[in-house]
This record gives C-alpha cells, structure tokens and sequence, in this order.
C-alpha cells in the first residue's frame, strides 16, 4: 500500500515533484474567454509534451472566439491509438481569492482550476513522463488533447472530436475525480434548444382586435415540460431562460424566446423527449379568440452532446484500474454515472472504450473554493502509469478484446 510519507524542512518553499509546474499553470488566468491566458497554458502544455517525444500542433477555433487546441501525438508501433483528453481553460481567475496554495497538514492544494483540469493535465504529463522513461519505443500511438474551452462546450471542436473517437480505440478523460475518488463510468449526453415562440401583439384594453400571447404559450409548454422528468431514469428537462422584448403592461406579448436544457442516458431517450418537446409546441392550446390563429414556432439545436455508455469493454478496463489503484489507495474506488457531459461524450461512440475522471480528487469545482486533494494527485500519477504499463505488456489490439483482470 502505497502512504505518503513526506517530510519538509520548509513547507512555504519546498517543492514536490510537479508542484512548481502546477503552480505556474495554475498562476495563470486561463478563463474561457482571457485568450491570451488559455494559449499560454497550452504553450507550456505542448512545450512539456514536445520534450516527450510527441509532435505538437495548435489547431485555431474556426467557429467561435477562444484559444487554439492543442493537439499532440506520438506515433506507437502500431496503429492502435490512446487518446488522452483534458483541458487548459477554467471558470474563475487566479485572484486573491483563489491564488495557488498548497496546505501541506491537510494534504490539499488550493487555485484557480487547480483540479479542473490543470492537476489532472500535469498528472497525466508525470504519468506518460514515467511510462515512456521505460518504453521509449512503445505498441500506442499516443494522442494527447487540451481543448481551449471546455468550460463553455468545446464549440468549434466537436467533429475533430467524433473524428478521433472514431480513430481511437480507448479515449482516457483527465477530468477530476470526484472528491470520494468515484471514476465516471458513464456520462449523461445534453442536447440545447433555442425555442422562439411568436405571436401577434395588440393592446390588452382593446376587445375585437386580433391577439395571441406569445408568454401564455410560452407558460402552457413549459407547465408541461415538467413532466418529462424522470429523475429515476437519469433524465432531466429544464429552462435555463425566458425572455420577451416586451416590457410593457398594456402591450400583449408577441415574442418569447426558451433556452432548454435536457439530459439523457441514451440516444434512444433524447429522440423520445425530442418528440415530445416538439408535440407539446405543435398542440398548444393557446389561441386567437377571433380568428383562432396559434402562435409560431421555430427550434433550434445550439448543442447536441452524445452520451457516454458504459460498454462492457470500458468496465473491464475500468476494473482493471481499480484494481491497480488499490495497490495505493486505502478503501475501493467506485465508478459511477454523470449528469452532467463534457469534452469525452463528443468522442464517444459504440465500440470505444472510455473511462472519465482519471484526475486527481477535487471539490468545489467552478468556484472560489476549488480545492484538490495532494496525495491523489501522486497516487492517481502512479495508476495512471502502472495502466499504461498494463496496456503495453499485453500489447493487445484493444478493439473487441477483453481485459484480464
């Protein structure tokens, strides 16, 4: 079993392996939209993986205003392909609030995405730094990912995503491990809809002239909406926002503008609700008095993340992990279901395997109290590597096969 046992003459100045690289990246402001922040993170990434081995490429954003991707690989003696997913950019700013820090006694580590994703990108660096110090010439083809906006969707990036998947054999998600240090099995798929609803505006004192409340439409649909939550199944439906360019008393709502959010397990779930979202718009009581005439309304997909299934080839792998993270970590790792999606649902597809939440453990994420825990962050390293060492030993095509464990 593995302990952590360090002893420091100077804990406010010494520094553990990896420490100061963290601390640096960590000391940068790398929210989604500081641009010049998230491309230095990435260049210190690529500048780390260059003296690995691996060709680097920045790949620009041809879609939306963010930093560029960093895409890296290190060709393997065959084309069985390990892609490593993480990402540079974070929600808070580095500010006084959220300034690196590093509480030895308690064995945690404070900063501005110091869990998600920037421990889990210098851990998994140490993990490959390790792996390819014992196997220079090795069977994978490495690949190597740190999206510039995963914070906001990776927009810009989801069909060079689906492209890898479809490329890869296994896709390894370096988000953070819960703080209970659960991996994630599976990940529920979102699909965002922007709903317009249009009516036809008239004054509300006036009787005989012709009118259809956008908002009373608007309130019928999402009154029934409610219902299509299933908690139980894993499935939610939930508007994020309402809202009306009119802003008068007197003046009958023409225009509502919906964004929905949904969350699905399955394909099969999302088509369902899509039906149903689509069915409640379409009858809408809501009408005309004098004419009968309903409101119009148009829909539009502004993102459509896939889910990640857990396939019986990912559970053999993930067991096979837990197995080795045992090896230094008291009590059993679990792996369990997400609600929520990120970068790893996009390459996702049947056949690949997928295990999410390699990182170290981490609380507070997307807030000031962002907290990771310091001996997972080596204990989490050390898998990592024993798992690519694994890998390596059986030299095995990784399409189809099944693990020993």
């Amino acid at each position: 079993m593995f302990e952590m046992n360090l002893v420091f003459q100077n804990s406010a100045s010494t520094k553990i392996e990896g420490l100061q690289f963290l601390e640096e990246l960590t000391s940068i402001d790398s929210q989604t939209s500081n641009i010049e922040g998230v491309n230095l993170v990435q260049a210190m990434l690529a500048q780390k993986l260059t003296e690995l081995g691996f060709d680097v490429s920045f790949l620009p954003n041809k879609e939306s205003q963010t930093g560029d991707l960093l895409y890296a690989e290190k060709s393997g003696l065959s084309s069985e392909r390990i892609t490593f997913i993480g990402h540079a950019d974070t929600v808070c700013s580095p500010g006084s609030d959220l300034a690196f820090s590093v509480d030895f006694n308690k064995k945690e580590i404070r900063g501005a995405g110091v869990g998600d994703d920037k421990g889990s990108l210098v851990m998994a660096l140490l993990s490959l730094e390790k792996f390819l110090l014992f196997n220079p010439t090795h069977y994978h083809t490495l690949t190597f990912i740190s999206s510039p906006c995963e914070e906001m969707g990776s927009v810009g990036f989801h069909s060079l995503f689906r492209r890898v998947g479809l490329e890869s054999s296994m896709v390894l998600g370096l988000e953070p491990a819960l703080f209970n240090g659960s991996l994630i099995s599976s990940r529920n798929g979102n699909r965002w809809y922007k709903i317009n609803i249009q009516g036809k505006a008239a004054h509300a004192g006036r009787f005989g002239e012709p009118f259809v409340n956008a908002a009373h439409c608007a309130s019928e649909f999402i009154s029934k909406i409610h219902s299509l939550n299933e908690i139980h199944k894993k499935t939610k439906v939930n508007v994020g926002s309402i809202r009306s360019l009119t802003d008068k008393y007197n003046i009958i709502c023409d225009h509502v503008e919906i964004k929905l959010d949904v969350r699905f397990p399955t394909l099969e779930v999302r088509d369902s609700l899509d039906k149903a979202i689509k069915s409640l718009l379409e009858t809408s009581s809501v009408e005309c008095f004098y004419t009968e005439q309903k409101c119009f309304f148009s829909l539009e997909i502004v993102d459509d993340c896939p889910p990640m299934d857990e396939s019986e080839s990912s559970h053999c792998l993930i067991e096979t992990y837990r197995n080795i993270l045992s090896q230094y970590e008291e009590g059993s790792c679990i792996a369990e279901h997400s609600g929520g999606a990120a970068d790893i649902n996009y390459f996702a597809h049947p056949g690949l395997i997928t295990i999410d939440g390699l990182g170290p453990k981490t609380r507070g994420m997307h807030t000031v109290k962002e907290v990771m825990d310091l001996d997972s962050f080596y204990t989490r390293q050390y898998a990592l590597c024993d798992l690519l060492n694994y890998l390596e030993k059986k030299k095995i095509s990784l399409r189809g096969e099944d693990y020993e464990h």
